[in-house]
């Protein structure tokens, strides 16, 4: 059978995809089974170059923009007025992170665009070209803030912004680019008229409920906030402590209190204090300043307004407290539904695989986030053994991964076929 009668069921696309992934995680792999390979670093351009080795190979034409957004575009319609479907994510990681945050939706893409490619070699005919994207530190863990190359693709930030933003050692996005190679200047392609996104759950909801495909249909609203607390450096020892302006000290009260605000709606509100700097760090010394993030999360909003509320009252308090000074810089992720049409998509393409879906909420923050509203915006989850995530021990079946490789691919034929509809892909099922 050939990919024109059953795109889904395409083996070549299986073999590329698992090779592709395995070459992938060798980048910065880590002792324990996950990766090291934080934004712009050595391991991430050498993902990056695989990356852009394997869509080459396949026949895509790689775009990298000027804050390293790779773009490997497959052209399929034949036109260059074609619509764009997109499928993508990110190939960086926390620090000893996982090897499938992110790099499963980034291989996917790849596999599927080469499989397409396959398609209209072999006589396919598509209405919509195809795009493979792998966006610039969508993790946040060296650059702040996090969706930062999809922000940038976006618009809510320019280049002089993404380029300026300093790691903790004070290296800039930009000087990291450049030092492996990956800072582009090529234009990046137009808004897709679909762009989906496949990843895994981060959760236990699919693996507790036996279900293959989660169909995400709505995130939830994140507060986020860099705080500083600046005290006064001093002997450890001899400094009475009615004296002392520990910047240490005020952290501690406000990451107490941030587990405190949690437990004041258990279920509905998680909140985290994850990064932490303290200067100078030195067991002598009374510590004169900390910076750290809060993170407060939440899918109701007047929950998370007052939630939000008590963070800022918690972050002026504990500067009190401990007689220091403080400056906090806010943002906000709102809480939104997924278009119903994309999720219907999705789900009418798990159900024609024979694969079991169920409806969820996303947690976690995903580049699929910083498009929607802007384009019809999928977001698809495979089940991770036991929940684990940003975690080394991060794990999901080789049969749960093809899984989601094969509704990607489904859908991508689909949209590619309909001049990138949902509502029309939707409609027209698989190929005849």
């Amino acid at each position: 059978m050939t990919l024109i009668t059953t795109p889904s069921r395409d083996d070549a696309a299986v073999d590329d995809f698992h090779r592709l992934f395995d070459a992938v995680a060798a980048c910065g792999a880590a002792a324990r089974g996950g990766v090291e390979r934080q934004s712009a670093s050595a391991a991430d351009g050498e993902a990056r170059r695989t990356f852009a080795a394997a869509l080459e190979a396949a026949g895509a034409t790689v775009r990298t923009d000027a804050v390293g957004n790779q773009y490997g575009v497959f052209a399929l319609a034949d036109r260059p007025d074609a619509p764009l479907v997109m499928l993508g994510s990110h190939l960086d990681s926390q620090p000893r992170g996982g090897r499938f945050d992110g790099a499963l939706g980034v291989v996917a893409a790849a596999a599927v665009g080469a499989a397409l490619m396959r398609a209209k070699r072999a006589g396919a005919r598509f209405d919509a070209d195809f795009c493979a994207v792998n966006w610039t530190n969508e993790e946040g863990a060296r650059f702040r803030p996090s969706l930062l190359g999809s922000g940038f693709f976006t618009g809510k930030h320019d280049a002089a912004f993404a380029l300026s933003r300093a790691d903790d050692a004070g290296v800039t996005l930009g000087e990291a680019l450049d030092a492996i190679g990956q800072r582009g200047a090529d234009a990046p392609p137009p808004l897709p008229a679909c762009y989906l996104e496949l990843h895994i759950e981060q959760g236990l909801h699919l693996e507790s409920a036996g279900a293959d495909i989660g169909v995400v249909r709505r995130n939830w609203g994140a507060i986020k906030v860099d705080v500083r607390f600046q005290g006064e450096q001093a002997h450890t020892g001899p400094c009475p402590m009615p004296l002392r302006r520990d910047a240490l000290l005020a952290a501690a009260y406000l990451i107490a209190e941030a587990r405190a605000i949690a437990e004041r709606w258990p279920g509905v509100v998680h909140t985290s204090v994850g990064r932490i700097l303290v200067a100078p760090n030195s067991a002598n010394v009374v510590p004169s300043e900390v910076a750290l993030s809060l993170e407060i999360r939440s899918a109701d909003d007047a929950v998370l307004a007052e939630a939000g509320a008590l963070g800022a009252r918690a972050i002026a308090e504990a500067a009190e407290r401990a007689n220091v000074t403080v400056t906090a810089d806010r943002s906000e992720r709102p809480i939104r539904q997924l278009p119903t049409d994309v999720c219907d998509l999705v789900a009418a393409c798990a159900g024609a695989l024979g694969l079991s879906h169920r409806d969820l909420d996303t947690v976690a923050g995903h580049d699929a986030i910083s498009l929607l509203g802007l384009c019809p915006t999928g977001l698809i989850f495979v089940p991770s053994v036991g929940g684990v995530a940003h975690n080394e021990g991060e794990f999901t079946a080789p049969a749960d991964l093809e899984n989601g490789l094969r509704l990607c691919l489904e859908a991508a034929w689909r949209l590619c076929r309909a001049g990138g509809s949902p509502e029309r892909a939707t409609l027209a099922g698989g190929p005849a």
